[in-house]
């Protein structure tokens, strides 16, 4: 029985050694091939200036913004950059992606929609009296919707 331990004791040892012995000569080659994952990118968060609301006992939902379109400001020259057909060129920012429209006191026109990476576009702007640009991705959406229906031209952005 004590040759049997002696043996296994022999042959552990020997496999230890030879082991390390390998291990020894691959690990440069192992580390050079693996590629670690790179450093993340720290985010850096905007600053706001105004001071948080004070705490209410129950907050409402947040319901869409419409956002009424002003009338041009006069001017005594024409601006070479408008006409009077181009109206007032504004940019709506969306989680979904970036909507241009061109946007008169009885109507808006849609000058572009680009989607954020991952979301897909579709608009409608065949109808009289509004028009609408979708974004979506899985379950989340985004809708700017322009509207000038008996009424001056309003812009909405909703988050679905």
């Amino acid at each position: 029985m004590k040759r049997a331990v002696a043996y296994v004791g022999v042959w552990l040892a020997a496999t230890t050694a030879a082991v390390t012995l390998s291990w020894l000569g691959v690990r440069d080659i192992i580390r050079g091939a693996v590629f670690e994952p790179p450093d993340a990118i720290p985010v850096v968060q905007p600053v706001t200036t105004a001071p948080p609301p004070p705490p209410t006992e129950s907050r409402p939902e947040p319901t869409p913004t419409t956002v009424d379109a002003p009338p041009p400001p006069p001017t005594s020259t024409p601006s070479p950059s408008r006409t009077a057909d181009s109206g007032d060129v504004r940019t709506y920012d969306a989680k979904g992606g970036k909507v241009v429209l061109s946007v008169h006191a009885d109507g808006a026109k849609l000058v572009s929609a680009t989607p954020r990476p991952g979301y897909t576009v579709q608009t409608w702007d065949q109808a009289v009296g509004w028009l609408r640009v979708e974004f979506t991705a899985g379950q989340h959406g985004s809708s700017v919707i322009a509207t000038w229906h008996d009424h001056p031209t309003s812009v909405q952005t909703i988050e679905y």
